[in-house]
């Protein structure tokens, strides 16, 4: 695993709707290795190795959860909406950066009211997201304009990526910046003279799946292989049958999602590349969310797609965590897969005679 790389992706700025940061790693890590680098029309970053052969596309969404200014109050409080799924009870006092529109980045806080100042009452009561608001220390409005910030700027939580234990990460937007790390170093170290290699960062997962639309029409892959992260089940209070990942036991294939279903031939396929590779390989199913799979399997007629997700605790939060092993058992499960890849074998995933 490459840690540096992982850690800057994470630590980067890049709510739904405004990728710019990472897009711009991307662009810097991987212009070296690519014959072209392009993006669609809503900035979904597309790279290029190769002309020959069947295009694969191996997708990494850019975006992460995060917030939108809304209204500075006169006594400098900010008030905000939520960008992507969040559950409240894991958001208050936690620290968020709001990135500015000439990219300057203000430290802040969720605000909450101490314990001290709640009935027994409300201390049982959620609060709501309307009720919450953001604290960056200053005294009045004009304090907040004067320092950058305005309606319509994006908020993220702060940068926190730590490396614990023996195998473990921990940061914001590992949902899902190990997929673009991933999709780097494929990109980077793959090569495979019988495919079109394209390695995407989409924009817009967690809004809708809106960037693997528009990068599709733009690629029409012939095989779609989506890097993403999936609940991991392994922690106390979560049904275990329902969500069996666990931390450490390879990457999981994703067997159906809200708006997806694998290519059967493809889901062999990456099993005998989990054996030929030893990697562990783990499986999942997710009725309530999706994947980018959903849009890139229905493109162009239908496409041979599947989706891979690192088992991930605490998603939709401040601080994620996974673990190396499952990044480096992709890793190489992928790099296999993808080798193994040519006219010939990319063709019999689409024949249904």
């Amino acid at each position: 695993m490459n840690t540096e790389l992982l850690k800057t992706l994470c630590d980067a700025s890049a709510v739904s709707g405004d990728e710019h940061e990472v897009r711009q790693i991307l662009t810097q890590q991987l212009k070296s290795h690519a014959d072209e680098i392009d993006f669609d029309g809503l900035g979904s970053f597309i790279a290029r190795k190769g002309s020959q052969g069947p295009k694969i596309a191996v997708v990494g969404h850019m975006d992460e959860v995060g917030f939108m200014v809304t209204h500075i109050s006169e006594q400098g409080f900010i008030r905000f909406d939520t960008i992507g799924g969040w559950w409240s009870q894991s958001m208050l006092n936690h620290r968020v950066t709001v990135r500015t529109r000439n990219g300057e980045k203000i430290p802040g806080v969720i605000g909450s009211i101490a314990p001290h100042a709640l009935s027994e009452k409300q201390k049982q009561q959620p609060l709501a997201f309307d009720e919450m608001f953001i604290d960056i220390g200053a005294n009045s409005r004009d304090e907040v304009l004067q320092r950058g910030i305005d309606i319509g700027d994006f908020v993220s939580p702060e940068a926190n990526f730590a490396l614990w234990g023996e195998d473990k990460v921990v940061g914001k937007a590992l949902d899902n910046r190990v997929g673009c790390a991933l999709m780097a170093e494929l990109f980077a170290t793959v090569d495979n003279p019988a495919i079109t290699l394209y390695g995407v960062g989409s924009v817009e997962e967690e809004v809708g799946l809106r960037g693997a639309q528009t990068s599709a029409e733009k690629i029409k892959p012939d095989v779609v292989i989506v890097l993403d992260t999936a609940v991991a089940g392994d922690v106390p209070g979560i049904d275990s049958v329902k969500y069996p990942l666990k931390l450490g036991n390879g990457p999981a294939m994703m067997l159906f999602d809200k708006r997806y279903f694998p290519n059967q031939k493809l889901v062999k396929a990456v099993k005998e590349s989990a054996a030929r590779s030893e990697a562990p390989l783990q499986c999942c199913t997710m009725k309530t969310g999706a994947t980018d799979g959903g849009r890139y399997n229905v493109m162009g007629g239908g496409r041979p797609v599947v989706a891979l997700c690192l088992p991930t605790r605490y998603l939709h939060a401040n601080s994620g965590m996974i673990s190396t092993k499952d990044y480096n058992a992709a890793l190489a499960l992928v790099r296999n897969l993808l080798l193994s890849l040519d006219a010939d074998s990319v063709r019999a995933l689409a024949d249904f005679h």
